[in-house]
């Protein structure tokens, strides 16, 4: 077993910056040879022959690739053993539910209903310690089904009923028989589905109905905002969640991410400070946590420090040497994914933006490049401070969405089309329709050029 002490501690500075400048440069080639991307939400598939395959998750995720490289027993990242724990878990459990005859007539239900209820209860506890290390498959539908029936002629203990009132007039009232595992079981079916705004209405009802399942709930609800591009819903979820349970420190890397892609500096900058200082050294978000937290501190260095003494001046340079001492351990902590994983993390925009801004070097008076690399800083942090200041013009004003809704199926190629600008230029839209919502709510009262 290994102790927080890894290796990579001892890399040098220009060590890891040409490694890890040589795996950001390889990105482009591994993407084009295998179809990897390494980033802090993986999840795909990958080429590779082993057994039992029809048992075992489809969906890959980083974590497998430590098992397929060896590297599992050299890590203690919690992360890493509770989803290898869920993998078993619902591996076993695919190999009894393989078992079990299809269909959901009555004699089968009675002579296998408690290899139905056990093999329910142990996938729905995988789905639930996490969702990557199972995925749905034709003969889990038909347990779905079967578990339904099997709930609906026995009643067992448990079991709960929800009555609805009918939108439609003169209709009668809907009662509805479930347990707790059957709608966990309906979620689990509509997030692999990617039923996303069906599975925010069902995930509501779980938050209030099942009390102790609630920061999982919310933690799965933000993932549904997330995909539907529903960005405050996501984060108060989130922030939810971390109020309930302050133990689930991965949710302060995924606030900082979602409130770095919003512009939102300083919750961005808060969250991740919080997740660094309580990760896991080999908690796979930990180089993107750094990445961000370089070019944050970066940008919020103070601007026109002309006296050399003065405390904006000191308070400048402290702020570029924090900026730079993030960005150095952003480089170990990518250099000790690689050992662990194999591939480096992708090349993504917080990782990007942060390289270009550390690897910059300014001329001096003579032409030659300067070992002083306090003016390009200084130059970088300017050039995000813009960007952070104009979030509207980078992301739909309705409902942040970052591309234009037309560019969905166009062809590789082809000139996707840009955000659609409001007149005055302050704000932009993915799509008429949020034009004219957003313009109706709020910016008709705003907008300049009205």
């Amino acid at each position: 077993m290994m102790t927080d002490t890894h290796p990579a501690s001892a890399v040098s500075n220009d060590d890891a910056v040409a490694e890890v400048t040589a795996a950001a440069e390889q990105v482009s080639l591994d993407d084009k040879k295998s179809d990897h991307v390494h980033d802090e939400n993986c999840q795909h598939d990958h080429d590779h022959d082993h057994a039992n395959e029809s048992n075992e998750p489809q969906g890959r995720n980083d974590y497998d690739l430590l098992q397929f490289r060896g590297t599992k027993d050299q890590t203690t990242d919690p992360l890493v053993k509770r989803y290898f724990e869920a993998k078993e878990l619902f591996t076993n459990a695919m190999e009894r539910l393989n078992q079990i005859p299809e269909g959901t007539d009555a004699e089968l239900i009675e002579k296998h209903k408690d290899e139905i209820v056990s093999v329910t209860s142990d996938l729905m506890r995988a789905f639930l310690m996490d969702e990557k290390s199972c995925a749905m498959n034709q003969r889990i539908l038909k347990l779905a089904e079967q578990y339904e029936t099997y709930v609906q002629k026995y009643n067992p203990e448990g079991t709960s009923t929800a009555t609805t009132e009918s939108e439609e007039e003169g209709a009668e009232q809907q009662t509805t028989v479930y347990t707790r595992d059957s709608v966990v079981f309906v979620i689990w079916i509509l997030f692999s589905g990617q039923q996303f705004q069906h599975c925010v209405q069902t995930l509501g009802f779980a938050i209030t109905e099942f009390e102790p399942l609630r920061p999982r709930m919310l933690e799965l609800r933000a993932s549904c905002h997330m995909a539907l591009r529903n960005y405050k819903a996501c984060t108060d979820d989130l922030e939810e969640a971390l109020a309930i349970n302050a133990d689930l420190h991965e949710i302060h890397s995924m606030l900082g991410s979602v409130y770095y892609a919003i512009h939102q500096a300083q919750d961005a900058l808060s969250h991740f400070r919080a997740f660094v200082e309580v990760a896991h050294p080999d908690a796979r978000t930990l180089p993107n946590a750094y990445y961000a937290l370089s070019t944050l501190t970066l940008q919020s260095a103070p601007s026109g420090a002309t006296k050399k003494k003065s405390n904006q001046a000191l308070k400048q340079a402290a702020l570029l040497k924090e900026a730079q001492d993030y960005y150095q351990k952003a480089l170990v902590a990518d250099v000790r994914f690689r050992e662990l994983y194999g591939v480096a993390t992708a090349a993504n925009e917080i990782k990007r933006t942060a390289m270009m801004a550390f690897q910059a070097r300014s001329a001096g008076r003579n032409g030659l490049l300067s070992n002083d690399t306090t003016p390009a800083l200084l130059e970088a942090s300017e050039a995000l401070k813009k960007s952070f200041k104009s979030p509207a013009i980078s992301s739909c004003a309705n409902c942040g969405r970052f591309d234009n809704v037309a560019n969905e199926g166009r062809a590789e190629g082809v000139k996707h089309k840009p955000l659609i600008k409001c007149k005055c230029q302050k704000v932009a839209y993915c799509s008429r329709p949020c034009q004219i919502n957003h313009w109706n709510a709020t910016h008709k009262n705003a907008c300049s050029k009205k």
